[in-house]
C-alpha cells in the first residue's frame, strides 16, 4: 500500500475549471477537492519527482498565463490522512438513469428510490463524481449489456465493473496496473455483495488470447492511443468498445487513431469538457 501522497494547494484564478480538471486528471492526479472559488486541493502520487512537478507547472502555465508556480503550496503527507480527509467530501450522487453511487458511511437522500453502488474510494480513481465515469455509465445503460461478458480496462475502484453487473452483465474482468487499485476494487466487490467479477493486476496483455463482446476503458488519451491495435484484437467481431477519459478537443485525433486499426465510431456523447465514444468492430 502507498504510505504517503502529495497534497498540492493550487490557486485557480485565471483557469477554466473544466480545462483545469481535465489537465490534472490527465497528469495522473488521485483526486481534487474544490476548497473554494480561489483554491483547489490536488492529491498526487507519492512517486512524483521534481521533474513531474516542473512538467505539470509548465502545462498549467500553458493554459493560464496568470499561473505562478511559487504560489503553490506543496506537502507530503501520510496516506491515512488523505483517506480520512476524502470522506468529508464524498457524498451520494446520481451517476446514471435510476442509479446512484454512495460511500459506505453515507445513505441515499430521503425519498430517492434507485439502485446503488457502494464505493469506498481510498486511492483508486472512480467515485462516480467525475464526468468521465458518468459518461461511461450513460453509454453502458444505452447498450444491451444483459448477459454479456465485459472487460473493464483500468478498473480503478471497480465502479464500472460493478455498474455492469448491476445492469445485467454476466461476467466482468477488471484490470488495473495498480495493485492498490485492485485491492480496493476487491473490497468494493465485497461491499456490494457482488459476484462474477474477476480483478487482475496488469495491463491488456493479461487477457492475451481472450476476447470480449464489450470492452470498457475509462483511461487517459495518452494510454489509450498506443493500445488501439491490442484492443481491436481483444474485442469480438461486432463487439462494442466504450471509451472515455478523452477531452472534447481530442476526439477527432482519437477517432483517426482508432479508425486506422479497423474500429468504426458508432456513438459519442459529451459532458462539460469530456467525451465518451462507442466504437464497433465490424
Amino acid at each position: 500500500m502507498r504510505k504517503t501522497y502529495f497534497e498540492l494547494h493550487l490557486p485557480v484564478a485565471g483557469f477554466e475549471p473544466d480545462v483545469l480538471s481535465g489537465l490534472l486528471h490527465q497528469s495522473g492526479c488521485l483526486g481534487i477537492f474544490e476548497k473554494d472559488s480561489d483554491e483547489w486541493v490536488v492529491y498526487l502520487p507519492e512517486g512524483w519527482s521534481p521533474e513531474h512537478f516542473q512538467q505539470l507547472f509548465a502545462e498549467l502555465q500553458g493554459v493560464n498565463v496568470e499561473f505562478i508556480p511559487s504560489a503553490v503550496q506543496l506537502e507530503k503527507l501520510p496516506y491515512q490522512d488523505w483517506n480520512a480527509e476524502w470522506q468529508q467530501y464524498f457524498k451520494p450522487a446520481a451517476i446514471g438513469e435510476g442509479l446512484w453511487v454512495r460511500p459506505p458511511w453515507e445513505q441515499l437522500p430521503d425519498g430517492v428510490q434507485a439502485g446503488e453502488i457502494i464505493i469506498d474510494p481510498q486511492m483508486a480513481f472512480g467515485t462516480g463524481h467525475h464526468e468521465t465515469t458518468r459518461l461511461m455509465v450513460q453509454a453502458m445503460q444505452s447498450l444491451p449489456l444483459k448477459g454479456e461478458r465485459l472487460l473493464d480496462l483500468g478498473t480503478g475502484s471497480g465502479i464500472l465493473a460493478l455498474v455492469a453487473r448491476s445492469i445485467g452483465a454476466r461476467h466482468v474482468v477488471g484490470i488495473d496496473i495498480d495493485a492498490d487499485a485492485i485491492a480496493n476494487a476487491g473490497h468494493n466487490l465485497q461491499l456490494n455483495r457482488e459476484t462474477d467479477v474477476e480483478f487482475l493486476v496488469g495491463n491488456i496483455s493479461c487477457v492475451t488470447g481472450r476476447t470480449f463482446p464489450v470492452i470498457l476503458a475509462n483511461i487517459q488519451f495518452h494510454i489509450l492511443a498506443p493500445i488501439a491495435d491490442a484492443l481491436y484484437h481483444t474485442l469480438e467481431t461486432g463487439g462494442k468498445l466504450i471509451v472515455s477519459g478523452i477531452l472534447k478537443e481530442d476526439t477527432k485525433k482519437f477517432t483517426c487513431v482508432y479508425r486506422r486499426v479497423g474500429f468504426k465510431l458508432t456513438g459519442q456523447s459529451t459532458l462539460n469538457e469530456w467525451a465518451a465514444m462507442v466504437f464497433t468492430k465490424s
